[in-house]
């Protein structure tokens, strides 16, 4: 198996590796070591751009603030002018690869002291990798989409060559990791998701996760702590350093995950998909035709959650998980022995084929099987109208907006949150639990329900088959276009995405309906949860 640490020294290097004044690739070494310094705030930093003839695609020694880039993830010296910004787009995964080490440099301050049993060191090496990135954002988020490209060369498939617990949980820490640290997305990991649980069970995997999320809160400095869950992760997978220190054997002879790895890097590699957060980096025109703004308005306030709500949230939390749940199958097989019911004239065959001699063929019994069918992912978008129509309905949507968010977030569910109005901003992205209640204002004065529903396909999938999939909007329907809105929601109808439509309960100003919705009017949310709750279950069984 390849160490995850191939690419990270905390010593000093005995041999300094230089590249010549001349050589094809000083322009690129002399760039970086200039951003380096900057990023780092290491006036000694060095960045070494060469051929790694088939190393890691980028090294470092954060003693000594040294950092190697392999100069095939760039292949022509030409093809970009390093100290231009704009430029970076050319050389994407190896920008990255440097911002990872300028990770390493700047965060990986602690040395595992000599003694550490090679396996707990490697677990506590795995963990250090999202930490490090989750770090690194907190002060650079906008860095984000050049350390998710770097991933795709960085994270080898053939780090995880079989399918054994230590392998799964291997790149459980390399992939599922980094959706905490909010570097990849959840729809990145899909597949890889579905083969480590596979292998894990749900109850493993969510201890590991409990493991990497707190050393994601570890110090630079904190060696202690970072070896004990190092060890802590060893002990849950039943490995005893004590008595097998060294790095578990390859045993297996199956390799979904590797394959669920590789596809899973292509697909980052090819679809960039890079969101800026919320207040990170204003207005997005990438997608034609459409401007999203991240930037929320000031003038929405957040707050903590009433009681009200939160209960409202539990109950909505365990009706989603209902809805998810799928009851195990019963099939009725044969069988040559019991338990089961004898059928008759199966018996009599058998006891007819060995009195003649012949080889038994007959199974008399016949047996029930329950086989457990796992639940199916479930995603879930929400959009907020914030036109001056829904001026009157402000708190109680910004109220239905987070209970949703959080109950749908917490029953396993990929969620988004967006409003849309004069414009569309993404107020909780995927991968996001929202902790705060941020109170709307209505006060747009046209409704952009179309190219919200773009993006929040675009963000989360809702047209693609595959999994359970479930769109909330909160609105009273008097759209300027309502023709083209009733075709954007047909078109998610027919590939199977279901559409729950919370309208305000406005007497003297009705809410308009459209086809293929499942609606129901709302006026305090947290009062009629369980209308929600049951609206969205409906609406999932026949989507």
């Amino acid at each position: 198996m390849t160490s995850v640490s191939a690419h990270l020294s905390t010593s000093s290097p005995a041999i300094t590796a230089l590249v010549p004044a001349a050589s094809t690739w000083s322009r690129w070494s002399a760039a970086w070591t200039k951003q380096a310094a900057q990023i780092t705030s290491r006036a000694d930093a060095t960045v070494t751009v060469i051929p790694a003839d088939g190393g890691p695609p980028g090294f470092s020694y954060p003693a000594t603030a040294q950092i190697h880039i392999d100069a095939d993830l760039i292949a022509d010296p030409s093809i970009a002018d390093p100290r231009r910004p704009a430029h970076r787009s050319k050389v994407p995964v190896a920008y990255g690869v440097l911002l990872h080490e300028c990770a390493h440099v700047i965060h990986s301050t602690w040395n595992p002291p000599p003694g550490v049993p090679p396996v707990v060191r490697e677990a506590a090496l795995l963990l250090e990798e999202s930490r490090v990135e989750s770090r690194y954002r907190d002060t650079r988020p906008r860095d984000r989409r050049w350390l998710r490209r770097a991933i795709t060369h960085i994270i080898d498939p053939a780090d995880t060559p079989t399918d054994t617990l230590w392998s799964a949980a291997y790149a459980a820490g390399l992939l599922l990791a980094r959706v905490d640290a909010k570097i990849l997305y959840p729809a990145d990991v899909r597949t890889p998701r579905r083969m480590i649980t596979k292998i894990l069970g749900g109850k493993l995997l969510k201890g590991l996760r409990g493991i990497w999320r707190e050393a994601q809160t570890v110090g630079d400095t904190d060696t202690t702590r970072m070896i004990d869950l190092g060890e802590r992760w060893c002990r849950l997978l039943g490995i005893d350093p004590t008595t097998s220190p060294d790095l578990p054997a390859d045993d297996a002879v199956t390799n979904t995950i590797a394959a669920a790895i590789a596809a899973a890097l292509d697909v980052i590699l090819h679809n960039p998909a890079d969101t800026p957060e919320p207040g990170r980096g204003g207005p997005r025109t990438d997608v034609p035709g459409i401007r999203i703004d991240t930037d929320v308005p000031i003038t929405w306030a957040e707050r903590a959650p009433g009681d009200a709500e939160r209960h409202a949230a539990n109950r909505l939390t365990a009706l989603l998980r209902r809805a998810r749940h799928r009851e195990p199958t019963r099939t009725r097989e044969p069988s040559s022995t019991p338990p089961g019911r004898l059928r008759t004239r199966a018996a009599v065959t058998l006891a007819a084929q060995r009195a003649s001699g012949a080889i038994p063929t007959a199974q008399p019994w016949q047996r029930t099987v329950r086989r457990p069918v796992p639940d199916p992912e479930l995603t879930v978008g929400i959009l907020i109208d914030a036109s001056g129509s829904m001026t009157a309905f402000a708190k109680p949507m910004s109220s239905a907006a987070w209970i949703v968010a959080q109950a749908a977030t917490r029953a396993g569910a990929t969620t988004a949150t967006l409003a849309y109005g004069d414009r569309v901003t993404v107020l909780i992205p995927p991968g996001r639990r929202p902790t705060t209640v941020r109170d709307m204002r209505a006060d747009a004065g046209t409704e952009r329900f179309v190219e919200a529903c773009a993006e929040a396909d675009r963000l989360l999938h809702l047209s693609t088959p595959g999994t359970a999939r479930l769109l909330v909007v909160v609105s009273d329907g008097h759209y300027v276009n309502p023709d083209e809105s009733q075709a954007t929601i047909t078109r998610l109808h027919h590939t199977g995405c279901a559409v729950l439509w919370l309208a305000p309960a406005n007497k003297s100003w009705p809410a308009r309906t459209y086809e293929h919705t499942t609606t129901i009017t709302v006026d305090d949310p947290t009062t009629c949860v369980n209308l929600i709750g049951h609206a969205a279950i409906d609406a999932l069984n026949r989507a």
